[in-house]
């Protein structure tokens, strides 16, 4: 289950940098973004620690039933955090990133993609230093 995020903001502190397109403040940036979301207590939502609550399943040979009231609740909270960690990643990447993620229905598949690319970029600016 992810933090309640109710007191936290929404928003990453200027302290975060904007990552560049060419990925040359990639090792800088995942490691301020990880600890910032981590304070935020969104993280297990990148590395796929937290999945979606599910309704229990039904009991052998019963009709499944709706979800209950703490089921629901459950699956509300998660799609929040779920919402506010991509909002979280969004206010942070080039834009050009964020329109060949944004298809990828969850923030660990958002951010699986960015670290395989940025780590590719990122090493080929540090062989152009």
């Amino acid at each position: 289950m992810s933090a309640n995020p109710t007191s936290l903001s929404d928003t990453l502190p200027s302290s975060i940098p904007k990552l560049d397109p060419t990925g040359l403040n990639w090792a800088i940036f995942r490691v301020r973004f990880r600890d910032a979301v981590e304070a935020k207590g969104f993280w297990s939502h990148f590395d796929g620690s937290s999945e979606r609550p599910e309704a229990a399943p039904p009991a052998d040979g019963k009709p499944p039933s709706p979800p209950s009231a703490e089921e629901l609740a459950a699956m509300a909270r998660w799609d929040k955090d779920e919402l506010s960690a991509k909002s979280l990643l969004t206010q942070k990447i080039p834009d050009s990133t964020l329109m060949r993620i944004h298809a990828k229905t969850l923030v660990r598949e958002r951010w699986e993609a960015i670290v395989k690319e940025y780590t590719e970029k990122g090493a080929y600016a540090q062989t152009d230093l």
